[in-house]
């Protein structure tokens, strides 16, 4: 991901910056850490997730709300780039930044706009290559460690991205008798495809 959070000029000296920096970093985003919205998710996956997203904060000199100068506001514009899963965790994506904001305001709810933008298959890169979503969930797969304990009775364990999921909210997929939940369509998917490429109708 890349975060990018744009506040009124002067609002923050760099020390309150950085700290808001840290507020929106894809570990604190991903992980479940209490927050009962997302699947507790695997802590390999979110090593991975963590050391892929970049977060900046960028001051603008001149801020227009309203009609009026917003200098002095208590006003966040957040643009999230979340890859090709956007849509999956653009709910969770505006929950999580505006509760972190307004934390980090001591105060009541500022303004905050969020954007969550989805790259469109193949128009992401990294180390110097298109990666699409096949390729993503392979490097999740590989980061993943594996579950620290048993999953709680009425969730499962997403078998590619080590998530646990609530039942209820998993996407499902039967096979050979048995029964796999998923974190969304993208590891179902490329949890089927493995199979067939595997030989397992």
């Amino acid at each position: 991901m890349f975060i990018e959070i744009v506040v009124p000029k002067g609002r923050f000296d760099m020390r309150r910056r950085q700290a808001l920096a840290e507020r929106l970093t894809g570990r604190r985003l991903l992980s479940a850490g209490g927050h009962d919205d997302i699947a507790a998710a695997d802590p390999g996956v979110i090593d991975l997730l963590d050391s892929l997203t970049d977060v900046v904060v960028r001051e603008e000199e001149v801020w227009v709300a309203g009609g009026r100068p917003a200098a002095g506001d208590a006003r966040y514009v957040v643009n999230v780039i979340a890859g090709m899963w956007g849509k999956e965790l653009s709910d969770h994506l505006v929950t999580r930044i505006t509760a972190e904001l307004t934390e980090a305001e001591q105060g009541p709810e500022p303004h905050v706009m969020v954007n969550v933008v989805t790259v469109p298959e193949g128009g992401y890169g990294l180390r110097g290559r298109v990666h699409r979503s096949p390729d993503l969930l392979r490097l999740i797969e590989q980061a993943k460690t594996g579950p620290r304990e048993p999953a709680p009775e009425g969730t499962v364990v997403d078998p590619v991205c080590g998530a646990t999921v609530p039942i209820g909210e998993a996407v499902m997929l039967e096979r050979d008798g048995r029964t796999y939940g998923f974190c969304c369509p993208h590891c179902r998917g490329h949890f089927a495809r493995s199979l067939q490429e595997a030989g397992t109708p």
